[in-house]
């Protein structure tokens, strides 16, 4: 085998699916899971059952217990696998933010009732399995029908449409606020770009977790979240 098929090959072996392609019975977990979750949400933000920022700590430890229960009593391996992922990685997702509002000054919690962490509210340490998680779905659905640049693609476009509507909801509720940047109909830019990165990054840590050596992935459940700092810090620079 020449040099020039060999590196075909193994481009080849790169780009394939390792898991399972996506089954129905999936899909109908995944949606009903997520879809019963948004209406839980919505109804404990709209009425008013107690502070805001408990209302929201206490969705934020319902979706992270529902989520394990139902991959392992379901067999989910897929879910299972994603949420193991995305929940240690959440934690640490606490550092960039927490630069951001104590050493940038570009981000602001308001105190809206929840336990706090330096300048961070105690629910932020789970908030981004919620927000990550729905989009590594769409990517293994995208993938498993259309291929892995589709599903790239997908997980792109949907988590800048989820993180632009996060970051113009979440000054209303309110979640957190931007502080002095610039502004394009109420988010900030500057957040943008590292989002996709983040985004694009987790999808590629999660979709090779099956076949990846459990160090490599667990060194990148710690590289991803100061990769996001350095682009939010890099972007704040020219964009900020």
């Amino acid at each position: 085998m020449d040099a020039h098929a060999g590196f075909a090959c193994q481009t080849a072996r790169m780009a394939q699916v390792i898991d399972k392609p996506v089954e129905q019975s999936q899909r109908s977990r995944w949606l009903p899971l997520h879809g019963a979750f948004a209406l839980l949400a919505v109804a404990v933000l709209v009425l008013p059952l107690a502070e805001t920022g408990l209302e929201v700590l206490g969705l934020v430890v319902v979706y992270n217990i529902a989520v394990p229960v139902v991959a392992r009593r379901t067999r989910d391996d897929a879910l299972w696998i994603t949420w193991a992922v995305l929940a240690p990685m959440s934690v640490l997702m606490v550092l960039p933010d927490w630069f951001l509002s104590a050493v940038l000054g570009t981000l602001n919690f308001p105190n809206t009732g929840s336990p706090y962490i330096g300048t961070m509210p105690l629910f932020m340490a789970g908030m981004w399995t919620i927000a990550l998680l729905p989009l590594m779905m769409i990517g293994r659905m995208v993938e498993s029908a259309r291929g892995v640049a589709a599903a790239f693609t997908a997980v792109g476009v949907s988590g800048l449409a989820l993180f632009i509507a996060a970051e113009w909801l979440a000054p209303m509720i309110p979640l957190w606020e931007p502080v002095g940047v610039s502004m394009v109909l109420g988010v900030a830019v500057y957040v943008l770009l590292p989002e996709l990165g983040l985004c694009l990054a987790t999808y590629e840590l999660v979709r090779g977790a099956r076949r990846r050596p459990l160090p490599a992935t667990v060194g990148g459940i710690i590289a991803i979240p100061f990769m996001y700092l350095g682009m939010l810090a890099t972007s704040y620079q020219f964009l900020g």
